[in-house]
Order: C-alpha cells, then sequence, then structure tokens
C-alpha cells in the first residue's frame, strides 16, 4: 500500500493466509503480508465482513480494537429470490476449486449418498473445475454460469451443500436462502455466523458428517426454506452501503 497521510479505510476479506499458510504458495503469502497485513496495521479504519475475521485480525495482525469495524456483505434480492420452478433431484456447490473448498470430501461424501440414492446429482459451478477431473459418476461440472443461471440453480437444487474449511463470510448460503433453498454448511468459519440457526451445520473434516448434513437438510426442507427466508432477508446492500458511509465519514474526521 503506498504510503499517504491521508485518512485510510481497508477492508479485510479474510487472513486465511495466516490461519492456512499450507494452502497459498511462498509468493503469495508474501503478497497477502504487504497487500493484507501491512495496509491493515497502517489503516485509520479496518472494515472486516465478520467477527469471525475480527477476531482472527485481532489476535494474528494486532489491531486496536476500535480500529476494527465488522460489516457484513449482503444480496441482491431482485436476483435471488423463491420462483415457480420445481425442486430437483440435484445438490448444488458453487466454488472455485481452491484447496479450502474441500471438493475430495464432498465427492466420497457424495458417493455415500448415491449408494442409496443413485438418482442424486452434484452439480458444481465455478472456474477452473476442470483441475477435478475426472469427476466421480453424478456429478456435473457447469463451469461460470451467469447470475442468472446460478439463480436458477439455486431455485431448482434439493438443497446448497457448502463443504468449505474456511470462509471470512461465504456468499452462496445467503444466496440459497434468499432463493429458498435448504441449506447444509460447513461449522467452520464465518460460516455458521453467515447462516445463524437457518441451516443445518456440519463438520467438514468428517464425510459421515456432510452426508448426514445433506441427509438432514433434505428432510427439513420446508423448515429450512421458511427460516432461511427470513434470515436471508436482514442481508441488504442498502444497509451495507450506510454502514460503510459511517466508517468512510469517521476515518475523515480522524485527527
Amino acid at each position: 500500500m503506498p504510503g499517504t497521510k491521508a485518512p485510510t479505510v481497508v477492508t479485510l476479506h479474510d487472513i486465511q493466509h495466516r490461519d492456512l499458510p499450507d494452502f497459498f504458495g511462498p509468493a503469495r503469502r508474501s503478497f497477502r503480508r504487504i497487500a493484507y497485513d501491512r495496509a491493515a496495521r497502517g489503516a485509520t479504519a479496518v472494515i472486516v465482513t465478520s467477527e469471525f475475521v475480527r477476531e482472527r485480525a485481532l489476535e494474528l495482525l494486532e489491531l486496536t480494537p476500535e480500529r476494527v469495524h465488522v460489516i457484513p456483505l449482503a444480496i441482491d434480492h431482485t436476483l435471488f429470490r423463491p420462483g415457480a420452478e420445481e425442486r430437483e433431484r440435484f445438490l448444488l456447490y458453487p466454488a472455485r476449486p481452491w484447496p479450502h473448498k474441500n471438493h475430495t470430501r464432498l465427492f466420497e461424501a457424495f458417493a455415500a449418498l448415491r449408494e442409496t440414492r443413485p438418482k442424486l446429482r452434484l452439480v458444481l459451478t465455478g472456474g477452473g473445475l476442470e483441475r477435478l477431473d475426472p469427476l466421480p459418476e453424478g456429478v456435473e461440472r457447469r463451469g461460470v454460469v451467469s447470475a442468472t443461471e446460478l439463480a436458477s440453480l439455486y431455485r431448482r437444487a434439493t438443497c446448497l451443500v457448502y463443504p468449505s474449511l474456511y470462509e471470512g463470510f461465504g456468499m452462496p448460503p445467503l444466496e440459497a436462502m434468499a432463493s429458498g433453498c435448504p441449506v447444509a454448511a460447513a461449522n467452520a468459519g464465518a460460516i455458521p455466523e453467515v447462516c445463524g440457526d437457518a441451516a443445518v451445520l456440519f463438520d467438514p473434516t468428517d464425510v459421515d458428517a456432510i452426508a448426514a448434513g445433506v441427509l438432514a437438510a433434505d428432510e427439513r426442507r420446508e423448515e429450512l426454506s421458511e427460516r432461511g427466508l427470513a434470515h436471508a432477508a436482514g442481508f441488504t446492500w442498502d444497509e451495507t452501503a450506510r454502514k460503510h458511509e459511517a466508517v468512510y465519514i469517521a476515518a475523515t474526521a480522524t485527527p
């Protein structure tokens, strides 16, 4: 971050390079320590997307608490909303194949589910998924899809399965909830904080737990759909923008 005497505000989405350094090469770790750590330490104010990131930043970057402000992200409710589509027998996981996205364990859990549900499918979206080839039977790769297509997938999926090992926020669970889609998600990082009581949470390091979470979400689909819609309604870009504005105004008034 270039030196400046002007007040600065830095948004810190996560510090995964500190918590899971083995998931990054030396060059990427070095870049993040400059672009993330040094910038945050020198900023007038730091915005983080969850209490989880705030706690990790206070501990690992030794930031002063009064400078760190939690402002959750939000979703486009005009796009992610319930629709008239029929639910289909597939699980949805929108994620690039980064190590923390945990595709390998998901594939193992899916194979176990297929033993008693042979017609169940797993639909993957996101860039770079060809790195996961060859895909197990029943797994479909859609690649990068438009926001409109993703919204339709949420409205048609049996449930969203989200086995990520680490998130500073995690948009897909909220997008799914706003679309009326049941959610089964990892109890890791900021995911429980974002999901509240509107999702089935599981241990993402336990293949059996992932499979059980999916089954539980399907069994509770009506309840979770209602809970999810109510929960996601509280995450709006208007509120996010208002809170950002307040932090920036306060930063400019800092002596």
